[in-house]
């Protein structure tokens, strides 16, 4: 086949272009629909396509950036760093704005060249991290967080930015994860599982900050300390036996027995309270340290899926 061969461009959605792959290619190549081909710019800027991620050098994308679409730029950069993007070139406008964000938002992402309309982001390779090592560091953090919650409520201390500083590092370790998968560091149906377990974990550290922000207004209070306190105990029995492999879920429900007695002392005194708009921000809150269990439980039923996944070989 000749390589000239020429393909038109077309346009789907807004600002998607999508060019057919030749069938005779595709037909020798056994490609099938969903399969995933890898796309990298060379340092000529012509783009290579491969069937599979490519272990030398460093892939590079370039993407178009304005101030008037801040917003999808930064999905594209998310979407380059999760694909596996070694190099990501930033060209337009306001490069300069968004890859600050961008090096908020994303672990590793340091700027190494930087002109008025250019900026390249070059992104750490991150080798000694495996999957296990970001989710046990999203576990860390998040842990943390309840402890920090803890004293926010007991103590009315004022550690509002701390608790959203850590929220931000586990949505790091989060999208971190998520490159690793794509760059096929883990495969199956077991990747599958350890990643709804580490959106599990990125979700709770989602409603501490929440419950934090909400509650502001009432603490100290030590209903909501005591709620927080035994959802962290929940929190930490689901990864505990996630981590370990357990089948045996004993101290998991243990724990949520002591959160639901809790619970209901909760309910009991929310009935005394005559303050309206108290009442309903302590509703809320009761509401969110419920999905923290809910999600404790997605991390549980995770760690059986995998175990069952491994008997099934």
């Amino acid at each position: 086949m000749d390589s000239a061969v020429p393909r038109r461009i077309q346009v789907t959605g807004r600002n998607t272009f999508i060019v057919s792959l030749p069938h005779d290619w595709a037909r020798k190549s056994g490609i099938k629909r969903g399969d995933a081909v890898y796309i990298h710019e060379t340092d000529e800027g012509a783009l290579a396509l491969t069937l599979r991620m490519q272990s030398g050098g460093m892939k590079a994308c370039t993407i178009n950036i304005s101030p008037e679409k801040a917003e999808s730029g930064m999905r594209n950069i998310v979407s380059a760093y999760v694909g596996g993007a070694g190099k990501i070139i930033l060209k337009g406008k306001g490069v300069y704005t968004i890859a600050e964000e961008a090096r908020r938002v994303l672990s590793g992402v340091e700027i190494s060249e930087e002109e008025e309309d250019r900026l390249v982001l070059q992104v750490l390779a991150f080798d000694d991290l495996d999957i296990d090592g970001i989710i046990k560091r999203e576990f860390s953090v998040t842990r943390s967080m309840f402890d920090l919650a803890g004293s926010a409520f007991s103590e009315k201390a004022d550690l509002l930015t701390e608790i959203s500083r850590k929220e931000d590092e586990v949505d790091r370790l989060y999208i971190l994860l998520l490159r690793k998968m794509c760059m096929g560091k883990t495969q199956g149906r077991e990747a599958v599982f350890k990643a709804i377990a580490a959106k599990s974990i990125e979700k709770v550290s989602d409603h501490i900050e929440d419950i934090c922000v909400s509650g502001r207004c009432i603490a100290p209070n030590r209903d909501i300390a005591a709620l927080v306190s035994v959802s962290s105990a929940i929190f930490s029995a689901a990864y505990d036996s996630f981590s370990k492999n357990e089948l045996d879920q004993r101290s998991f429900y243990e724990a949520k027995g002591v959160y639901q007695e809790q619970n209901r002392l909760f309910e009991n005194n929310l009935k005394r309270e005559k303050n309206v708009q108290k009442m309903l921000t302590l509703r809320s809150l009761s509401e969110r340290c419920n999905k923290v269990l809910r999600y404790s439980e997605d991390i549980m039923e995770s760690a059986n899926d995998i175990l069952f996944a491994r008997m099934e070989g």
